[in-house]
Protein backbone atom coordinates (compact mmCIF):
# COMPACT_ATOMS: atom_id res chain seq x y z
CA UNK A 1 0.00 0.00 0.00
CA UNK A 2 1.74 3.41 -0.96
CA UNK A 3 1.58 6.13 1.67
CA UNK A 4 -1.26 7.94 -0.35
CA UNK A 5 -3.44 5.08 0.30
CA UNK A 6 -2.60 4.73 3.80
CA UNK A 7 -3.63 8.43 3.99
CA UNK A 8 -7.03 7.61 2.59
CA UNK A 9 -7.19 4.80 4.71
CA UNK A 10 -6.93 6.57 7.69
CA UNK A 11 -9.11 9.01 6.32
CA UNK A 12 -12.01 6.67 5.64
CA UNK A 13 -11.69 5.29 9.11
CA UNK A 14 -12.08 8.61 10.89
CA UNK A 15 -15.16 9.06 8.83
CA UNK A 16 -16.63 5.18 8.84
CA UNK A 17 -19.69 3.99 10.99
CA UNK A 18 -18.76 1.84 13.58
CA UNK A 19 -20.60 0.57 16.61
CA UNK A 20 -19.85 -0.36 20.23
CA UNK A 21 -19.89 -3.61 21.57
CA UNK A 22 -20.68 -5.47 25.00
CA UNK A 23 -20.88 -9.05 24.84
CA UNK A 24 -19.23 -12.20 25.53
CA UNK A 25 -16.40 -13.48 23.10
CA UNK A 26 -14.75 -16.92 22.99
CA UNK A 27 -10.97 -18.11 21.73
CA UNK A 28 -9.42 -21.21 21.04
CA UNK A 29 -5.46 -21.42 21.37
CA UNK A 30 -3.20 -24.46 21.83
CA UNK A 31 -2.74 -25.80 24.98
CA UNK A 32 0.57 -27.44 25.00
CA UNK A 33 1.94 -23.37 23.40
CA UNK A 34 -0.01 -21.65 26.25
CA UNK A 35 1.86 -24.29 29.46
CA UNK A 36 5.37 -23.80 27.98
CA UNK A 37 5.23 -20.35 27.53
CA UNK A 38 7.00 -18.81 30.63
CA UNK A 39 4.59 -16.06 31.41
CA UNK A 40 1.34 -17.54 30.19
CA UNK A 41 -0.91 -15.16 28.75
CA UNK A 42 -4.80 -15.33 27.90
CA UNK A 43 -4.35 -12.50 25.83
CA UNK A 44 -0.81 -13.14 23.62
CA UNK A 45 -0.57 -11.62 20.80
CA UNK A 46 2.22 -13.27 18.57
CA UNK A 47 2.34 -10.20 15.32
CA UNK A 48 2.32 -13.44 13.09
CA UNK A 49 -0.43 -12.51 10.29
CA UNK A 50 -4.02 -13.48 10.32
CA UNK A 51 -6.59 -12.58 8.14
CA UNK A 52 -7.00 -8.82 9.92
CA UNK A 53 -3.25 -7.90 10.46
CA UNK A 54 0.01 -8.63 8.50
CA UNK A 55 3.00 -8.91 10.41
CA UNK A 56 4.07 -7.28 13.05
CA UNK A 57 0.69 -6.36 13.84
CA UNK A 58 -0.56 -7.60 17.30
CA UNK A 59 -4.43 -9.03 17.00
CA UNK A 60 -6.06 -11.24 19.29
CA UNK A 61 -8.62 -13.52 17.35
CA UNK A 62 -12.08 -14.20 19.24
CA UNK A 63 -15.15 -15.79 18.12
CA UNK A 64 -18.65 -14.61 18.66
CA UNK A 65 -20.08 -18.22 19.99
CA UNK A 66 -17.78 -21.36 21.01
CA UNK A 67 -18.87 -23.75 17.79
CA UNK A 68 -17.62 -20.50 15.73
CA UNK A 69 -14.45 -20.42 17.96
CA UNK A 70 -13.98 -24.52 17.41
CA UNK A 71 -14.27 -24.47 13.89
CA UNK A 72 -11.34 -21.25 13.26
CA UNK A 73 -9.12 -23.74 15.52
CA UNK A 74 -9.76 -26.67 13.34
CA UNK A 75 -9.12 -25.60 10.06
CA UNK A 76 -5.96 -23.67 11.88
CA UNK A 77 -4.54 -26.68 12.75
CA UNK A 78 -5.95 -29.23 9.80
CA UNK A 79 -3.38 -31.21 8.29
CA UNK A 80 -0.46 -30.31 10.55
CA UNK A 81 1.56 -32.29 13.41
CA UNK A 82 -0.50 -30.10 15.98
CA UNK A 83 -3.98 -31.22 14.44
CA UNK A 84 -4.99 -33.31 17.59
CA UNK A 85 -3.24 -31.44 20.26
CA UNK A 86 -5.20 -30.35 23.35
CA UNK A 87 -6.64 -27.13 23.50
CA UNK A 88 -7.92 -24.26 25.90
CA UNK A 89 -11.16 -22.79 25.06
CA UNK A 90 -11.91 -19.50 26.76
CA UNK A 91 -14.02 -16.46 27.34
CA UNK A 92 -13.84 -12.91 27.30
CA UNK A 93 -15.89 -9.98 28.15
CA UNK A 94 -15.59 -7.15 26.42
CA UNK A 95 -16.58 -3.85 26.48
CA UNK A 96 -15.48 -1.93 22.90
CA UNK A 97 -16.71 1.35 22.69
CA UNK A 98 -15.77 1.61 18.43
CA UNK A 99 -15.88 -1.38 16.15
CA UNK A 100 -15.95 -1.71 12.90
CA UNK A 101 -18.67 -3.94 11.26
CA UNK A 102 -18.02 -6.02 8.04
CA UNK A 103 -22.08 -7.08 8.22
CA UNK A 104 -22.81 -3.56 7.06
CA UNK A 105 -23.06 -3.34 3.10
CA UNK A 106 -22.27 0.32 3.03
CA UNK A 107 -18.85 -0.06 5.27
CA UNK A 108 -17.77 -2.73 2.75
CA UNK A 109 -18.33 -0.78 -0.26
CA UNK A 110 -16.87 2.04 0.89
CA UNK A 111 -13.70 -0.24 2.05
CA UNK A 112 -13.79 -1.36 -1.61
CA UNK A 113 -13.97 -4.81 0.03
CA UNK A 114 -14.68 -7.91 -2.28
CA UNK A 115 -16.20 -11.02 -1.15
CA UNK A 116 -12.58 -13.06 -1.60
CA UNK A 117 -11.59 -9.94 0.41
CA UNK A 118 -13.52 -11.20 3.18
CA UNK A 119 -13.61 -14.59 3.09
CA UNK A 120 -11.43 -15.84 0.41
CA UNK A 121 -7.86 -17.48 1.44
CA UNK A 122 -5.34 -15.18 2.45
CA UNK A 123 -2.19 -16.81 3.49
CA UNK A 124 -0.62 -16.81 0.10
CA UNK A 125 -1.47 -12.95 -0.47
CA UNK A 126 -0.41 -10.95 1.68
CA UNK A 127 -0.45 -7.99 1.99
CA UNK A 128 -3.98 -8.19 1.53
CA UNK A 129 -6.64 -5.34 1.95
CA UNK A 130 -7.74 -6.55 4.71
CA UNK A 131 -4.38 -7.02 6.81
CA UNK A 132 -4.24 -3.05 5.41
CA UNK A 133 -7.45 -2.05 7.29
CA UNK A 134 -5.91 -3.99 10.00
CA UNK A 135 -2.56 -1.99 9.71
CA UNK A 136 -4.58 1.28 9.69
CA UNK A 137 -6.47 0.29 13.06
CA UNK A 138 -3.64 -0.44 14.85
CA UNK A 139 -1.94 2.89 14.28
CA UNK A 140 -5.20 4.98 15.36
CA UNK A 141 -6.88 5.15 18.76
CA UNK A 142 -10.30 5.28 17.95
CA UNK A 143 -11.69 1.93 16.32
CA UNK A 144 -10.46 -0.64 18.28
CA UNK A 145 -11.65 -3.95 16.42
CA UNK A 146 -13.18 -5.42 13.18
CA UNK A 147 -16.27 -7.88 13.19
CA UNK A 148 -16.16 -9.93 9.94
CA UNK A 149 -18.09 -13.42 8.78
CA UNK A 150 -16.01 -16.54 9.83
CA UNK A 151 -14.77 -18.50 6.69
CA UNK A 152 -14.54 -21.40 8.51
CA UNK A 153 -18.08 -21.52 10.10
CA UNK A 154 -19.03 -21.05 6.14
CA UNK A 155 -16.66 -24.26 5.31
CA UNK A 156 -18.56 -26.69 7.59
CA UNK A 157 -22.32 -24.87 6.60
CA UNK A 158 -22.80 -22.57 9.21
CA UNK A 159 -22.92 -19.05 9.64
CA UNK A 160 -20.91 -17.35 12.48
CA UNK A 161 -18.67 -14.10 13.09
CA UNK A 162 -15.42 -13.53 14.48
CA UNK A 163 -14.12 -10.08 16.35
CA UNK A 164 -10.04 -8.82 15.31
CA UNK A 165 -9.44 -6.55 18.28
CA UNK A 166 -6.11 -4.41 18.44
CA UNK A 167 -4.47 -4.39 21.79
CA UNK A 168 -3.02 -1.31 20.48
CA UNK A 169 -5.70 0.60 19.93
CA UNK A 170 -7.41 0.18 23.07
CA UNK A 171 -8.27 3.10 25.69
CA UNK A 172 -10.42 2.88 28.27
CA UNK A 173 -13.47 2.76 28.63
CA UNK A 174 -12.59 -0.27 26.25
CA UNK A 175 -11.95 -3.28 28.56
CA UNK A 176 -11.04 -7.03 27.55
CA UNK A 177 -11.59 -9.40 30.68
CA UNK A 178 -10.78 -13.41 30.06
CA UNK A 179 -12.74 -15.05 32.79
CA UNK A 180 -12.16 -17.03 35.61
CA UNK A 181 -14.33 -18.59 38.38
CA UNK A 182 -17.53 -17.21 39.10
CA UNK A 183 -16.78 -14.33 36.26
CA UNK A 184 -14.01 -12.87 38.29
CA UNK A 185 -11.06 -11.78 35.44
CA UNK A 186 -8.20 -13.77 34.96
CA UNK A 187 -6.50 -11.30 32.57
CA UNK A 188 -7.58 -7.33 31.65
CA UNK A 189 -6.67 -5.30 28.71
CA UNK A 190 -5.78 -2.29 29.22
Amino acid sequence: MTDGSEARLADLLARLPTRRMRRRLVRCVPQLDFDESETPSYLFASGRPGRCNPAGVDCLYFSETEPTAQAEYRQMWRGTVAEHQPKLTFTARVRLRKILDLSDGETVRLLGLSREDLEGEWRLRQPTPLQELGRAISRQASITAVRFRSAAAATAGRSGWNIALYPASLEAPDRVEILGRSGEPLEILP
